[in-house]
């Protein structure tokens, strides 16, 4: 009775998720939340129940009070492209915890991928460049900046699909979320202009992107992990590795391409992110075809016939060909289409996680 005169009045309804979801099992976790496979007993599908930390969630949206920020469930909700993880819902736990139900995807993380860097990666990883890159610019063209992208954030699905998957430190790309002063995402994806406290805007997405292409590439970055401040000073004050000298056989427009996304100027950088893709779709679609003369040449038959222009299905893009180029040149079988046969959000094969993956606050880092 008490409570009821004088509790804290309920700003939204609150859900028992013990009740509305079986949890299978965890299947991941980010510094800001914990991951369930889990079958939604209201409608019987398989889904990834996504719990944000309360705690951790309120301490970020502090420094945003007063900005009208919108919550990770709402900017989740906004996005609609299928190399982007789908949010069925959002609600809150009877802890007043944020959860957001989403698409089950069954594959693995991308930093599996990268640190494994098998046939798998090596064949597909131009495609799952323009694939994460054709995430993001829808994610541009909506308005808002990811501020973490990194290999952590991406799932590969069975069907050979990237699919973005995280979205708690996305701000609306504004002036007032492009003032300086908002240094967290994760260290060694950090963009310069971040790191200097300077004006930010999407192109940060776009340097964090060029190093998340070197390291599918490279199985590191263009810098040492950043792991202290020193390290995270290393995006300022060295120019990165140049991505030919470790891997000699890379295309020259792939490589142009990336080392182009990591300019520390951003004036000098690619202005938006549909640019970079572009180059690799160019790339991609010259190595089929250049594949496609060689067999055919190798065959003694008779010369292949040209490459049609790059067919653009669901947001992924496929070369009308019959052979799918690696990252160096070489190609392999064609692989299957890049939009998932069934509606498969996190998998449950766990990404590998590392140190430098983690999200920090640099703010705390350097004592300000």
């Amino acid at each position: 009775m008490f409570d009821k005169l004088f509790g804290k009045k309920k700003l939204h309804d609150q859900t028992d998720i013990s009740k509305r979801f079986n949890l299978i099992g965890r299947v991941g976790q980010g510094s800001m939340s914990k991951v369930w496979k889990a079958t939604d007993l209201q409608t019987g599908r398989t889904v990834a129940l996504k719990v944000l930390d309360k705690e951790k969630t309120a301490k970020f949206e502090e420094r945003f009070r007063g900005l009208h920020k919108p919550s990770e469930g709402e900017v989740a909700m906004s996005l609609n492209h299928p190399n982007i993880v789908k949010t069925h819902e959002f609600g809150w736990t009877l802890e007043d915890e944020m959860f957001l139900v989403m698409e089950f995807v069954e594959g693995v993380g991308l930093s599996l991928l990268v640190d494994l860097q098998n046939e798998e990666m090596k064949r597909y990883r131009l495609r799952y460049m323009i694939q994460i890159g054709e995430a993001l610019q829808h994610f541009h063209q909506q308005n808002w900046i990811h501020r973490d992208i990194c290999p952590r954030n991406v799932m590969i699905s069975d069907e050979k699909c990237a699919k973005m998957i995280d979205f708690g430190l996305v701000v609306p790309n504004t002036p007032d979320f492009r003032k300086p002063g908002n240094r967290t995402g994760t260290a060694s994806y950090m963009a310069p202009e971040l790191i200097k406290r300077q004006s930010t805007d999407q192109r940060l997405d776009i340097f964090s992107y060029a190093v998340t292409c070197f390291e599918m590439y490279t199985k590191r970055f263009p810098w040492e992990a950043a792991l202290t401040i020193d390290a995270v000073l290393q995006h300022i004050n060295k120019p990165p590795v140049q991505i030919s000298t470790l891997i000699p056989a890379i295309d020259k427009q792939v490589a142009a391409a990336i080392m182009k996304g990591l300019e520390a100027n951003p004036d000098q950088r690619w202005q938006k992110v549909g640019d970079m893709v572009a180059e690799f779709r160019d790339a991609e679609q010259r190595l089929v075809r250049m594949a496609r003369e060689a067999a055919a040449k190798a065959k003694g038959g008779a010369p292949a016939e040209p490459v049609k222009p790059a067919e653009k299905k669901s947001g992924t893009v496929m070369p009308a060909s019959s052979a799918q180029p690696s990252s160096s040149g070489s190609t392999s079988a064609p692989p299957s289409s890049g939009a998932p046969k069934s509606s498969p959000s996190v998998s449950a094969k766990k990404s590998k996680r590392r140190p430098s993956d983690d999200d920090v606050d640099l703010n705390e880092m350097f004592g300000d």
